[in-house]
């Protein structure tokens, strides 16, 4: 999930010496103009860390045009995310979320730095602006594990998470969800806590056995996996209120059996005559009604497609005793 284990030597002599000494070594070598400067720095193997607590002395020693692509990016992107401006004058820095090379650059931001969330408040800014953009704005899917490992040992350690939590959910999609469940089985009685916090479940009473944590995961999955083509995202965060519900199960796309992409805000807007003509109808219902005929729908249409297209005709008052009495052959 993480960076690989492989180290150059800036990056050993930050994580078993710290920062400092990091920062003494590369004045050394600076002072002694070593051509492996640049290339330690320009090394794929890097971790952003080093790159971050190094800017100073980068800039102090005019070396911000030695660096590779990646690396220029990324310090471009700390100096337009954080307060203070060092590089408002530099041109030509890719910053636009169609270019490949600036999502390749957030991409090592995130994966690389990951690790060393908690290094200073700006650090992890950075870290959690990398998150949105590649989960908001470029739709990148292989982050959404990096940033719920941040979420939940943040909340271990009692740091700030909410605009991650806001990222995270921001991606509108069911794979969010199920990663955030798996914590639902978490010995940690925090991430089991803040697990139903986040899927807006239950959590007054503790989950204290091992066997307590497995039903609650194995209900919700249960539902997440009946609900998760008819989910709708609702877009409420931390942020907004402390019982966040992260999305809702549209009833009417229930009832027809329509999948929708959970990215759309609006997602039965393009329906047939046919199907306009049978959910008129349930709109008028209420919302008892409307969920015993679309669980019931969901079910028949599962088993025999053939009977839920003769169900679905039949008169609303005659659908939902058909479905009230769980009935599975009709004529």
């Amino acid at each position: 999930m993480y960076a690989g284990n492989s180290l150059n030597q800036l990056d050993r002599i930050r994580q078993i010496r710290g920062i400092d000494a990091c920062k003494n070594q590369f004045r050394i070598m600076e002072k002694k103009k070593s051509k492996s400067t640049i290339r330690i720095l320009n090394d794929a193997g890097l971790h952003f860390a080093t790159l971050f607590i190094l800017r100073p002395e980068i800039l102090e020693q005019n070396l911000f045009h030695d660096l590779n692509e990646r690396n220029r990016i990324a310090l471009r992107f700390c100096d337009k995310i954080l307060p203070e401006k060092t590089l408002s004058d530099v041109p030509g820095i890719p910053l636009a979320i169609n270019n490949e090379a600036f999502h390749a650059s957030l991409l090592w931001i995130l994966r690389t730095g990951a690790p060393d969330d908690g290094l200073s408040e700006a650090f992890d800014r950075i870290l959690d602006a990398s998150a949105a953009i590649l989960i908001k704005k470029c739709c990148e899917k292989l982050v959404l594990p990096i940033a719920a490992e941040l979420i939940f040992k943040r909340n271990q350690k009692g740091s700030y998470y909410h605009d991650l939590v806001w990222a995270f959910f921001s991606s509108r999609d069911v794979y969010a969800l199920r990663l955030v469940a798996e914590r639902l089985r978490s010995n940690n009685p925090k991430d089991a806590a803040l697990a139903c916090q986040l899927l807006n479940l239950p959590h007054d009473t503790p989950l204290e056995t091992r066997e307590d944590r497995q039903k609650q995961y194995a209900r919700y999955l249960s539902w997440l996996n009946e609900n998760q083509h008819y989910l709708c995202f609702t877009g409420e965060s931390l942020m907004q209120t402390n019982c966040p519900s992260p999305c809702n199960v549209n009833l009417e796309a229930k009832y027809l059996c329509k999948q929708i992409p959970t990215r759309k805000k609006e997602p039965l807007s393009a329906l047939s005559e046919p199907e306009q003509a049978v959910l008129k109808p349930f709109k008028d219902i209420g919302e008892a009604e409307k969920a015993v005929l679309a669980n019931y729908s969901h079910h028949l249409h599962a088993r025999n497609p053939a009977n839920w297209n003769k169900w679905v005709r039949y008169p609303l008052e005659k659908q939902l005793e058909i479905a009230k009495l769980g009935r599975r052959e009709f004529t």
